[in-house]
């Protein structure tokens, strides 16, 4: 169609309102009731006929620190005395660990479980029943054991189990062991026996199964954050069980932690014991080791010995110094007397030598000496005197002489004594800082040793007193367990989810229906794949006003038709032939033709019907014609007058419709005819508006054929039966021209109260007619 035509009935893609997304659900009203009912009759039968359960309760406080004593940093103290500070989540973690719960499970017979039978309901008794089971012998701890007890007597009774596959039947007396499936049980009556009490079931489950159940149905959670205490909670069908399990599992808990703290304290004090004896060991070797050193480096007191030891240093020191000054001086004298040039002198004194025997020669040498001077001018120089003074002047030169050789000898030895003995002084000083580290290291693991000795004695006495204490508990439970009831099942809310849930499961099927159908449900599955226009909408009525009727009268469908003839209107004041079709039979073709010629003939206009679906005439049938001549006639030569095919209809005289006649073999070779040229050449010039009903384009060709006559082209769609893979079709169809100037038509449409192409129109009554009071229509 024209560009104009597309603006003017819109090819934009819109999508559902909200208003339309509720009433498309409200529609299927019926579901939701069906669902509604369904579910809530459901939760109802569940609340009747489920188990009760009840809620238990409990609470206990965690002592933790006392009088605000801080953690000791001390692991053996606290290893000894405990926790100092609570932690309830690790407490938390404890109480519903699965080996406290085994243990519980264990000593209290919780895996064994009583039930009244009943006709609907098991009633589970616990311990209220008149007997006891007791497994004497249980080997396959993996798998559980049922015993339906069928009869009780005052001497035993008789009970069903499955034996592998079979069901057999066992008697049993009261305090006598049977053996079943290879494990040993037996039952023990309580006294109060009467005779046909009815049936009992009896469980024995594995222990670790129970206990798995039973730490999952727990609740412990701290009661504040202001208070250390933790609340127990357990929801069980037997009120008095649950107590009991609550009350059990905290004495087991109280009990775990007292064993512990005792295994602690006795592993602590054999522990501190071996220690001590591997510590006295290293002790007696540590002091060992300092005696020996002390001993071999002779070590009494090393400050003492070393302040002594550098003092004579240095006093030895001083006087080798001396006796150094002594040699020169000695040397001195040596070469003075050794010189020519002081023969005849006065020596020098000996200028601070120690040594009287040389100090009286040297004075003797000088008195001569004088005395040789005082005679020399008084007597000749080779006189007796002379020559005996000089030969005592030479003998005491020679003792000089052999004096200073000695004394020099002398102060030599006397260096060499005190250079060795300074030596060792030095030595004995240079080792002083080793032997003061080695010493330091000795005593420091002397002292480590031996503190750690007195610290563990110190705390095996600890430990010793604090073991007569470790019974003490660190836990005190508040309040024996309590319980109230039943909670589950809540009546209230089941209803309530259920209701929500058939609300859900209504949506959950609509929507998987919307999703998975294919069909057409509204123009808004057309306009999202075409951009073929829709020139029109037909809303759904009952089949006795399919024809006719329904335009010719003031029904909501005729104000329809009226609106698509509006529309032909405003497409270049429509064209002389329109062809109807559509994708497959039952769409509306038929009935689009007929309405669509008649309110095109209302206004006097001369309307020509042809019924070119010659595989399958509807109109025909519908209109009950019995004449038998028809468009073959014309097209293959037998009838020359149209005037004596065509039928009139009583209403409307200008509309006459022309059937088919005879159906041909083939009819596809029949429109290829020439005669059919003819044809539409003759009505053109006799009718204002020919309508063609040919048969579906989507199975024959027929309308392909005819597109070549016509001046604009009706599709049809009707809503729930029309595919959307068509659209797609018939868009080929116009891309590839071979069909051309398309408009298209929703048929049938059913969508709650909303019908039409303008929406809900309050003109109209529940019966589709309108109002002639409020408004008449113009024609």
């Amino acid at each position: 169609m024209a560009k104009e035509n597309r603006e003017l009935f819109g090819d934009s893609k819109n999508s559902s309102t909200i208003k339309e997304t509720v009433i498309k659900y409200l529609a299927k009203w019926p579901l939701f009731v069906i669902c509604l009912l369904a579910c809530i009759g459901t939760g109802i039968f569940y609340t009747r006929y489920a188990i009760p359960k009840y809620l238990v309760y409990t609470s206990f406080l965690v002592k933790g620190a006392e009088n605000g004593k801080a953690n000791s940093e001390d692991l053996i103290d606290e290893a000894l005395n405990g926790k100092k500070t609570t932690n309830l989540n690790n407490d938390i973690m404890l109480i519903k660990s699965s080996g406290l719960m085994e243990r519980t499970v264990i000593k209290n017979n919780f895996n064994i479980f009583y039930y009244k039978k009943g006709k609907l309901l098991d009633i589970d008794i616990y311990n209220d029943g008149p007997f006891w089971l007791v497994p004497e012998k249980v080997t396959d701890s993996a798998r559980s054991y049922n015993f339906h007890v069928k009869t009780i007597t005052l001497k035993g009774g008789t009970f069903l189990s499955t034996d592998g596959m079979k069901e057999r039947s066992y008697t049993f007396y009261w305090d006598v062991p049977f053996t079943m499936n290879g494990q040993s049980f037996k039952f023990t009556s309580k006294g109060s026996m009467i005779d046909d009490d009815g049936e009992y079931l009896v469980q024995w489950k594995p222990i670790q199964m129970v206990a798995s159940e039973l730490s999952g149905q727990l609740v412990a959670n701290p009661l504040d954050q202001k208070t250390s205490v933790i609340q127990l909670s357990l929801k069980t069908e037997n009120m008095q069980k649950g107590k009991d399990v609550l009350n059990a599992l905290f004495k087991e808990f109280n009990l775990a932690d007292i064993e512990e703290r005792n295994r602690l304290s006795e592993s602590t004090v054999q522990f501190i014991d071996e220690r001590l004896l591997n510590i006295s060991s290293e002790l007696k070797g540590v002091e060992g080791s300092l005696e020996n050193y002390q001993g071999n480096n002779q070590l009494v007191d090393i400050k003492g010995q070393s302040a002594q030891s550098m003092e004579n240093s240095n006093s030895v020191s001083k006087t080798i110094k001396d006796l150094s000054i002594q040699q020169g001086i000695v040397a001195m004298i040596s070469e003075y007397f050794a010189s020519p040039a002081n023969s005849n002198k006065l020596v020098p004194s000996s200028l601070g030598l120690n040594d009287a025997t040389l100090a009286s020669l040297i004075t003797q040498y000088n008195e001569l000496q004088l005395k040789k001077e005082r005679e020399a001018p008084l007597v000749a120089p080779n006189s007796t005197v002379m020559q005996d003074l000089n030969t005592q002047l030479s003998n005491l030169k020679g003792s000089i002489l052999q004096s200073l050789t000695n004394l020099n000898k002398n102060l030599k030895l006397q260096e060499s004594s005190f250079q060795q003995q300074n030596s060792q002084y030095r030595n004995f000083l240079s080792a002083v800082p080793r032997n003061e580290r080695v010493l330091q290291e000795i005593r420091r693991k002397q002292s480590i040793t031996e503190g750690l000795y007195l610290y563990l004695l110190q705390k095996r006495e600890e430990a010793a007193i604090s073991s007569t204490s470790s019974n003490v508990p660190y836990y005190k439970q508040i309040d024996v367990a309590k319980g109230y009831g039943p909670v589950e099942p809540n009546k209230r809310n089941i209803i309530l989810y259920t209701a929500l849930l058939g609300f859900c499961l209504a949506f959950g099927f609509i929507y998987l229906y919307e999703i998975f159908n294919d069909k057409i449900k509204s123009k808004n599955d057309i306009t999202a794949n075409s951009s073929i226009p829709i020139i029109g909408e037909i809303s759904h009525i009952r089949r006795s006003k399919l024809f006719l009727n329904s335009t010719l009268n003031r029904s909501l469908a005729g104000e329809e038709f009226r609106a698509i003839r509006t529309n032909l209107f405003f497409i270049n004041k429509v064209k002389k032939v329109l062809l109807v079709t559509s994708s497959i039979s039952n769409e509306g073709k038929s009935f689009v033709s007929i309405n669509l010629a008649s309110v095109l003939a209302m206004p006097g206009k001369k309307v020509a019907l042809l019924e070119f679906d010659m595989r399958k005439p509807s109109i025909s049938t519908t209109l009950n014609f019995h004449r038998t001549s028809g468009l073959t006639n014309y097209i293959s030569g037998e009838v020359n007058d149209l005037s004596e095919l065509y039928q009139v209809s009583e209403e409307l005289p200008t509309l006459h419709i022309y059937p088919t006649g005879p159906i041909p073999i083939n009819p596809g070779d029949v429109l290829l005819n020439e005669r059919v040229a003819l044809l539409f050449g003759k009505l053109k010039q006799e009718y204002d508006h020919i309508i063609i009903d040919t048969a579906p384009v989507g199975i024959v060709s027929d309308a392909l054929i005819l597109g070549e006559y016509s001046d604009i082209v009706l599709y049809i769609f009707r809503q729930r039966l029309s595919q959307k893979k068509n659209v797609e079709f018939i868009s080929e169809l116009s891309k590839s021209n071979k069909l051309t100037n398309i408009g298209i038509i929703l048929n049938d449409i059913k969508s709650g109260k909303q019908y039409g192409y303008y929406g809900v129109n309050p003109e109209y009554n529940g019966n589709g007619t309108l109002e002639t009071k409020k408004r008449k229509i113009q024609v």
